[in-house]
């Protein structure tokens, strides 16, 4: 395991409005958003990216600039560039994801495409919103179109599949899938994911090592990576002999994210944990929308500690650090890319489905109080 101290993101974190520019570019050229689609309101942005209304402006208008996005009066902005979809003739891959939204979504994206490039091979991306009819839907769509090989974020992924024949059908015309962050014990493929297992114990072990023992935790359960962050949680308040109430658990999915998390459920879930000095977040989208339901602010760490997952940086708050398990992102899709085009332009010599799990790395910032600190 890798453990670092926080530190500050390089010399482009200085123009928070590149944040935005990136994420917008990626769901554009990608082709999740169409010529002609209304795109995100200054005001959606903003509760968004946690930015000025100025910082959302300049990042819009260096899209407007370049041609990507057009402003309407009295409107918003809508997507003016012109998506082509991969030639039939042409060798393709299929990238099905759960979110576009997701801040990890442009990083990813961006890994993978690297590898397709420098191999000749275009992408066509379809984005689930973790439903299981649109994976139906976006997997007849690729099998329709010829792709080549797959890569695949799966859906629901803590439940069984009721698309597992589709995907049956891909290895039936020998199209390779690759899967990322987390995969189907049913299918013979190759997966690329973080650890997130052994992320949730070594997190654990940090908040038991600084002398937390009343903590409690924000987890999702309808995918893999959150019961497996979980488990790992769990596995390791066993170890280091912590007790863990189940009411200082609360658990959410993509249909409730809403309600579960809202703010008047997170102030029934502090009140009722009120007794914990740690959280451990799902990721560190959760932990700051944790946060942010309490006004004044929750003090990081003088109040709470908090451990989380992803180093996302999501927020301009330069005065806190999470403690968190790093994500690859970019590497993750690289790698994922480059197991794929192995599969297409070798295939008789992959044969053994791979399963590769990045070492765990710790960015330890600054939300974890060392309550050993003054004791005898």
């Amino acid at each position: 395991m890798v453990r670092r101290k926080g530190k500050a993101m390089g010399s482009q974190a200085n123009y928070k409005y590149l944040e935005i520019y990136h994420w917008a570019k990626t769901l554009i050229l990608s082709g999740i958003m169409r010529h002609g689609d209304a795109f995100p309101s200054e005001h959606m942005l903003q509760n968004k990216f946690g930015f000025s209304r100025q910082t959302v402006r300049t990042a819009l208008q260096k899209l407007v600039v370049e041609g990507l996005l057009v402003a309407r009066r009295g409107s918003g902005y809508y997507v003016s560039y012109q998506w082509q979809s991969p030639g039939a003739r042409q060798k393709s891959v299929g990238l099905i994801m759960s979110y576009f939204a997701d801040y990890l979504f442009p990083q990813i994206y961006a890994g993978i495409q690297s590898v397709l490039d420098e191999n000749v091979y275009s992408l066509d991306v379809g984005v689930t919103r973790n439903d299981l009819n649109e994976e139906a839907l976006f997997l007849q769509r690729f099998l329709n179109h010829n792709v080549n090989g797959l890569i695949v974020e799966g859906t629901r992924s803590a439940f069984p599949n009721p698309n597992l024949w589709i995907y049956k059908e891909y290895l039936a015309r020998h199209i390779p899938i690759v899967f990322i962050h987390s995969h189907y014990a049913e299918l013979p493929v190759d997966g690329v994911e973080m650890d997130d297992y052994q992320c949730g114990y070594e997190l654990m072990r940090i908040l038991v090592e600084k002398g937390h023992e009343k903590i409690c935790g924000i987890f999702k359960y309808d995918d893999q990576q959150g019961v497996e962050r979980y488990r790992g949680f769990i596995h390791a308040a066993q170890d280091f002999h912590i007790p863990i109430d189940d009411h200082h658990i609360l658990w959410f999915s993509t249909k409730d994210r809403s309600y579960a998390l809202s703010k008047a459920q997170l102030r029934k879930f502090r009140q009722r944990s009120r007794h914990c000095t740690a959280l451990m977040a799902y990721n560190d989208e959760t932990a700051y929308q944790f946060l942010n339901a309490f006004q004044p602010r929750i003090r990081v760490p003088d109040e709470l500690s908090i451990v989380s997952f992803d180093h996302a940086q999501i927020v301009s708050d330069a005065t806190l650090k999470l403690c968190t398990a790093e994500h690859p992102q970019f590497e993750l899709g690289r790698v994922a890319a480059a197991r794929l085009v192995k599969r297409l332009q070798s295939p008789s010599k992959v044969k053994t489905p791979h399963l590769y799990r990045f070492p765990v790395s710790i960015v330890e910032g600054n939300s974890v109080k060392d309550l050993r600190a003054g004791r005898c």
